[in-house]
């Protein structure tokens, strides 16, 4: 066997199996996506793995393809990023592309906290109601508002209504004095935002 036949029957012995494998690896490739929250630095090494391991098997990527595979696998919170690299033309090594990456990443993520947002919520919905322009701008209500006004039920109350604030019939609670008195304070109310920073 002469090494020209040699190479002939390596060649149909392996060649499926390079075929497959350069096929596990593109597929591998394009569908890499950064979720958000995981390192960028990882991410980026695996594609760049991926692309020098085509390489090897022949199939070489060329810097612009490389680059935009990337680009286009990063999550909207680098969408700024991409915008600027793109406008300004740079066609920089893979390696540096990285290290932009991760200087993009650290001003990300250096401004935010990890902070916790709650927000504790009420029976319905809060209805604002308009202020009624009475004067020029910048001058308050100038009526003295009377505290003598009576509470009266509201859309046809039945007397047999009960309170339930208080128990007394008459009135509904969000007409009951007591309630209204400790709602002044701030005690009665159970809805509002709460910022707790970690």
């Amino acid at each position: 066997m002469k090494a020209y036949d040699m190479i002939i029957h390596l060649r149909q012995l392996y060649q499926a199996q390079a075929r497959h494998e350069r096929f596990q690896i593109s597929k591998a490739l394009f569908s890499c996506k950064l979720s958000v929250g995981n390192p960028i630095g990882l991410h980026v090494l695996k594609m760049i793995r991926h692309i020098q391991t085509l390489e090897k098997l022949g199939f070489e990527l060329r810097t612009e393809l490389a680059t935009d595979l990337i680009l286009q696998s990063l999550p909207e919170l680098y969408k700024q990023f991409v915008v600027n690299y793109e406008m300004h033309e740079l066609d920089k090594p893979l390696p540096e592309l990285l290290k932009m990456l991760q200087t993009a990443e650290e001003s990300l993520t250096k401004g935010k906290g990890n902070s916790v947002l709650l927000v504790q919520g009420g029976k319905g919905k809060k209805k604002f109601k308009k202020a009624k322009k009475n004067g020029p701008k910048g001058k308050g209500n100038t009526e003295p508002k009377s505290n003598s006004s009576k509470l009266k039920p509201k859309g046809g109350l039945a007397k047999a209504s009960i309170c339930h604030h208080c128990g007394e019939v008459g009135h509904w609670k969000r007409n009951c004095k007591q309630y209204l008195a400790t709602n002044k304070r701030g005690e009665a109310f159970a809805s509002g935002t709460i910022v707790v920073k970690t």
